[in-house]
């Protein structure tokens, strides 16, 4: 019990960053959970819970911030990716994918950092076709918010747009691969409801702390915060 108590507590810190952010919780939570004892299985379903309602919120309360249009072209994408991902998850060499996107990552955070990366206006293809990525790389790798957050970066797109619009793609993503891997077996669906009160009421609350950190951020404040989460969550998905 001692574990799953900390675990809401890494729920909580975790739900700060992605509310300040956008994105990022998860990246945080799942090595917190996994550090102080919570089982893996237990940490994904603890993650997808409060990724998901605290995306919902956010998604809510920015909604007039949100492109809607681009909402619907990343997770027209996503939703293919993610099941195209999970049919191919029985032969597709994870390590050497993962190795790979967890480069790629980390490459595409540096360029964007560095003065002369211009700033982009990317079409409806490439948007959807960054929903696939980032839909595929959901259900391969669990790495699929760098795919849009860069799209997004390179667009300069302000910031409460910025976290607006990842809100209703992480809703559709986080919300569709909870019901897949519950139908699937993999998470367990016998939880104690004190930890699952737990878990969302320190998402809610940590969430609520981001969003103030987020609107008290200049753009090149939150700029610079998004390209050192995107940096780190590519050698995250390097070193794990």
């Amino acid at each position: 019990m001692s574990a799953l108590v900390a675990g809401i507590g890494c729920v909580w810190f975790a739900a700060i960053v992605g509310g300040a952010t956008g994105f990022g919780s998860a990246l945080i939570g799942t090595p917190l959970m996994l550090l102080v004892g919570v089982d893996l299985p237990v940490a994904v379903a603890m993650n997808l819970a409060a990724g998901f309602v605290t995306r919902a919120a956010v998604a809510v309360q920015l909604r007039s911030a949100m492109v809607r249009k681009r909402v619907i072209q990343l997770c027209l994408g996503a939703v293919p990716g993610i099941f195209a991902g999970l049919a191919l998850l029985s032969w597709l060499p994870m390590s050497g994918l993962r190795v790979f996107a967890g480069a790629a990552t980390v490459v595409c955070g540096i360029w964007l950092a560095l003065p002369t990366a211009r700033a982009g206006r990317p079409g409806s293809v490439l948007t959807v076709a960054t929903g696939v990525v980032g839909g595929f790389l959901t259900s391969t790798t669990s790495l699929g918010g760098p795919p849009p957050v860069l799209l997004m970066q390179w667009a300069r797109v302000p910031s409460l747009t910025f976290i607006a619009d990842l809100a209703g793609y992480f809703v559709v993503t986080t919300g569709l691969s909870l019901v897949v891997l519950v139908a699937g077996g993999k998470v367990p669906t016998d939880l104690p409801w004190w930890l699952i009160v737990g878990v969302l009421a320190a998402a809610m609350a940590g969430n609520a702390i981001g969003m103030r950190i987020a609107r008290r951020l200049g753009q090149d404040r939150f700029r610079v915060l998004v390209i050192v989460f995107v940096v780190v969550a590519g050698i995250a998905t390097l070193l794990t």
